[in-house]
């Protein structure tokens, strides 16, 4: 049984927080400073003590000015001085731990990096998410295939179902991995998420479908499902079924309803809600069609 805080009763829940918090403020300062230290450290110091490389940290913010098209002016401020400010904190805290995030996975993928040793940039990025979790932070550190960000929390259940998927190295499990960022991340890509679960589902469906077939798409293949009446486990009362089974209208809709499919001026924008509908779909699909729970009507 975990501890609980005076003063709170156990299985009471409390929101989860968006922001940095006062209380998260200096545990989050010290991440910080201890990540520029690992990314820019001169491994040469007297005593083989780590000291900070300022050229290089230099190099690191005007990078991250870079890719969030801003003046942080982080530039020539101390990093804990800076982020005490809650200004600054609010602003681009996350940002800049969501860069600092990035640039410690790059590190590890990074064979040239001898010191420090990659399992400290590990153990570090752990700490994070540590961090996170005991402050109530609606964020957590999110790390597939090759992706290492903030990620939103989600319900635990759909968490595992989806990282069963996307732990995968098939094209479905990468093409579902960047979907769940674009949708989850620190700087959310809805309509990039939304035609990215399309394509992860079809990535999956498609050759198992149409194999013959290489301009096959997610409607097409709901059709084709539904000419030969393709079964699946569960299915309607007989009364209100369809042929090709339930499943093919979750697949047809999931490609129909995208609000900015053809493009041009009157395609709709597509909402947080929409995307996220969209990637919980392709999660099912995807774990129904890798399971063989849909098939081809036997001859």
């Amino acid at each position: 049984m975990g501890w609980v805080p005076f003063g709170m009763e156990e299985g009471m829940s409390s929101a989860l927080v968006g922001g940095v918090p006062d209380y998260m403020k200096n545990s989050l300062i010290d991440w910080m400073t201890q990540a520029e230290l690992l990314l820019c450290n001169d491994a040469f110091s007297e005593y083989d003590a780590m000291y900070i490389d300022l050229d290089e940290r230099h190099n690191l913010i005007n990078e991250f000015d870079r890719r969030t098209k801003q003046e942080s002016r982080l530039y020539d401020a101390d990093t804990a001085r800076y982020f005490r400010i809650s200004q600054h904190s609010d602003s681009i805290g996350l940002q800049y731990v969501d860069f600092l995030l990035m640039k410690l996975d790059e590190a590890i993928k990074d064979e040239q990096y001898v010191f420090p040793p990659s399992e400290e940039f590990h153990s570090h990025i752990q700490n994070l998410d540590i961090i996170l979790e005991e402050s109530g932070s609606k964020w957590k550190v999110g790390e597939r295939n090759s992706i290492c960000g903030l990620e939103e929390r989600v319900d635990p259940a759909m968490q595992q179902m989806a990282d069963d998927v996307m732990d995968s190295s098939s094209g479905y499990g990468k093409l579902l991995s960047e979907a769940w960022h674009y949708t989850f991340g620190r700087e959310p890509n809805y309509s990039a998420a939304y035609s990215t679960a399309i394509k992860a589902v079809e990535s999956i469906a498609l050759p198992i479908v149409e194999p013959k077939n290489k301009k096959s798409t997610l409607s097409k293949a709901s059709q084709v499902m539904r000419d030969q009446h393709w079964e699946f486990q569960i299915e309607a009362r007989e009364e209100n079924n369809v042929p090709g089974g339930v499943i093919q209208l979750l697949m047809s809709g999931l490609m129909n309803s995208q609000p900015d499919r053809h493009g041009g001026p009157d395609s709709g924008v597509v909402s947080k809600e929409k995307a996220q509908a969209a990637v919980y779909s392709a999660v099912f699909l995807i774990q129904c069609f890798k399971a063989g729970l849909v098939r081809r009507p036997a001859i």
